[in-house]
């Protein structure tokens, strides 16, 4: 531990979710808003809200990572309007628990409920149907960054808007989001979850458009060579009838871990996943419905702690990329030829519809999204797995969740998004100095 000038620091291993990264790092957990700023004016820093990243975003590059735990209050509310106004720090699960008991919810949230405000600000995340509700940019009014550099700012689209845009998938390097207004919705009641299985993905790209106006909408999919795209697209409608008593979340030690210990060996070898698929596949894979509350579907990863432990102390790489409708089927047939050729390990596929703009980092357009689950992405036959993957998805017009695959680098991001060198020069205007940097800045050359 560092004592300096009225804050601490203290040295942390620390390490990407995926276990893709880790490093030795500095972290300060500043409980005051002036000890944002007593770090020297020229020490690398960058925020770490939740610690959820896949990709190291929030540490490492010699950066001192600025733990806003602390940061985690409600500062307004207008139970009227539905604007709500809290710390960057705040977890997202207590946003939605807070928001539920009083009527309203946040349409747009990520799968892990321990994401912070700010880092899904950072990352631009999208939620259960992004075609529907866009990314989570669209649920913000008004946010507040700090940087050494101009102290602290508000910014709006119309107040610092060039420097609000390029905090959405900004990744944190535009400045330390230390506070937000966000605008909530009105819940929905209780979901009709339809299952309607598919064949391959092609099909699923078709009842994933059919579908486009659901509150709730995913698709998962078998990634064996035998059966490839094979599995079941969920659409949740809304019902008819009422939640018993006040919408709940499930209470915070329910909720998934930031760190999941793995398993001492990868569960999710050929045997494992041919195993977990099968028995999916029976289980979902046919005609049906059921219900779920709104709070079930929310957060659909705090059932999968065993999924995540299973990749064992290698890890895992979720590639996911956003392919335009129009080549989509294209694409799809190029991923299976290559899969039925080189038969990776492949752990699943959830595939997602999008109805956006692509623009800068962020992830968006109008097109499928695949996240693919790889285990063990070191080794030689999973990495050539990726690397071929990331060929397909560019050459029919792919474009990459720079936030979710730990596995790209600085010249496949280049090839793949074509405002690249753009959007990092604009990225620069605010960062001078490359003072809030990350492991994910270094890698892609932000």
């Amino acid at each position: 531990m560092h004592e300096m000038r009225g804050y601490a620091l203290a040295d942390v291993d620390l390490v990407s979710f995926d276990r893709q990264f880790r490093a030795r790092s500095r972290v300060q957990k500043p409980d005051r808003y002036r000890l944002l700023d007593a770090l020297p004016a020229d020490t690398p820093r960058i925020a770490r809200g939740g610690g959820v990243s896949y990709v190291g975003a929030s540490f490492g590059n010699a950066a001192v990572s600025q733990d806003l735990g602390a940061f985690d209050r409600l500062l307004a509310f207008d139970a009227d309007a539905g604007r709500l106004t809290v710390e960057a720090g705040m977890r997202i699960a207590d946003l939605q628990r807070f928001a539920l008991a009083h009527g309203w919810y946040l349409p747009v949230a990520p799968g892990h409920p321990g994401a912070s405000i700010g880092g899904c600000i950072a990352a631009d995340v999208h939620g259960k149907n992004p075609a529907r509700d866009g990314t989570f940019r669209m649920q913000i009014e008004a946010i507040e960054l700090s940087a050494p550099t101009r102290g602290t700012v508000v910014a709006s689209t119309n107040r610092n808007a060039e420097l609000f845009n390029a905090t959405f998938a900004g990744f944190g390097l535009t400045g330390t989001i230390t506070r937000a207004t966000l605008r909530l919705a009105r819940p929905p009641n209780a979901l009709v979850m339809r299952r309607v299985p598919v064949q391959n993905l092609a099909e699923a790209a078709r009842v994933l458009r059919e579908a486009a106006n659901a509150p709730v909408l995913y698709g998962w999919h078998d990634g064996r060579a035998q059966c490839f795209g094979r599995g079941v697209i969920r659409v949740g409608l809304t019902s008819d009838a009422r939640e018993a008593g006040p919408t709940a979340l499930p209470p915070p030690a329910r909720d998934l871990p930031a760190t999941i210990a793995p398993l001492p060996f990868a569960l999710w070898n050929r045997a494992g996943i041919a195993a977990a698929n099968t028995w999916l596949g029976a289980r979902w894979c046919r005609p049906g419905q059921s219900e779920m509350t709104l709070a079930d579907a929310l957060f659909p990863l705090n059932r999968a702690r065993g999924y995540f432990a299973g990749y064992g102390r290698t890890g895992m790489a979720e590639a996911q990329w956003l392919v335009p409708h129009t080549r989509f089927d294209a694409f799809a047939a190029a991923l299976a030829e290559t899969v039925a050729r080189t038969r990776p390990l492949i752990a699943l596929i959830a595939s997602k519809l999008f109805a956006g703009t692509p623009e800068g980092f962020g992830f968006d357009g109008k097109g499928i999204a695949l996240a693919i689950h790889v285990p063990a992405p070191a080794m030689p036959a999973q990495r050539a797995f990726l690397e071929t993957l990331a060929e397909i998805a560019i050459s029919h017009g792919g474009r990459p969740n720079l936030i979710k695959d730990s596995t790209l680098d600085a010249a496949i991001a280049h090839r793949a998004i074509a405002d690249f060198e753009a959007a990092r020069l604009r990225l620069a205007t605010h960062n001078p100095g490359g003072l809030h940097t990350s492991e994910l800045a270094r890698r892609l050359a932000l």
